[in-house]
């Protein structure tokens, strides 16, 4: 997995430029009542003189974001692959979205995060191999003891915003189609037991095992089949109780800063 992190990957900003995605226009935004981080928004692009529609859909589960074309000709348009588009594509609307003004600052946040998300790693941060915290290790060794080696993923650190959070903290998400988890590195820190991380990679890689479904027009991302084997876990119990009782020392960044920013009094967590 490690030889795969180096290689050369061109930024999404880049591809935005480069394709012709078409003109994009905004249909009106529809927001959960009960979950300010949650928005669906209809969307269409005009090219060659045909009107595209699509939809968008953000919310605070795994993955955080789902896009998709209704008209799948569209994608007949380019010469790239239709993830390439699509991944472009979710660049492109998500910008626009986030120009809302009444968008409420939960949705904003999650919006920001898939995007950083989504941004090239250019350092490979290499000072964890041979490490308890080796992503690959642990992968590897939770693969061989729960999944018997059926799980087909990269494993890689994310990015810190080196900031503190506002909003909630993600410890880990997955991508279904690039078959990529990222993990926060702020668990990479001292004081988070090394069973915390381990539940991370494991809750990423049940993602895979056990898939998201839509049931009833809603996607279904922890539905019972995924927590029954998300407890499977030896150490399900001790890392939960860890986070329930330590998840604001996670919204700093490293430790190194932490005297330099406030804990806010309350703040909601998100496990994708």
């Amino acid at each position: 997995m490690a030889c795969l992190m180096n290689s050369l990957i061109v930024p999404v900003q880049t591809l935005v430029k480069t394709l012709n995605l078409g003109t994009l226009s905004l249909g009106k935004c529809r927001m959960n009542a009960g979950e300010p981080a949650a928005l669906t928004r209809m969307f269409t692009l005009k090219k060659s003189g045909i009107d595209y529609v699509g939809q968008v859909r953000v919310r605070p589960e795994n993955p955080a974001v789902r896009i998709e074309v209704f008209n799948g000709s569209y994608f007949e348009e380019f010469e790239q692959l239709p993830a390439v588009v699509l991944d472009n594509l979710t660049e492109k609307v998500l910008r626009q979205v986030l120009k809302d003004k009444e968008l409420p600052e939960e949705a904003k946040a999650l919006i920001r995060e898939h995007l950083e998300e989504q941004e090239p790693e250019l350092n490979l941060d290499i000072a964890e191999t041979g490490s308890e915290r080796d992503l690959d290790k642990i992968f590897e060794r939770l693969n061989t003891e729960y999944f018997n080696n059926r799980i087909q993923a990269k494993v890689l650190w994310g990015r810190d915003v080196k900031s503190r959070n506002k909003s909630g903290f993600r410890y880990g998400s997955y991508d279904e189609r690039k078959k990529l988890i990222r993990i926060h590195p702020r668990l990479k820190q001292d004081f988070v037991p090394l069973s915390v991380l381990e539940l991370t990679v494991y809750h990423e890689m049940c993602h895979q095992f056990a898939p998201s479904y839509k049931k009833n027009g809603t996607w279904q991302s922890h539905h019972p089949e995924f927590k029954k084997k998300e407890r499977e876990f030896k150490d399900f119990k001790d890392a939960r109780n860890w986070e329930k009782h330590n998840w604001h020392r996670l919204l700093l960044p490293s430790e190194e800063n932490a005297e330099l920013v406030t804990v806010p009094i309350a703040t909601a967590i998100d496990l994708a």
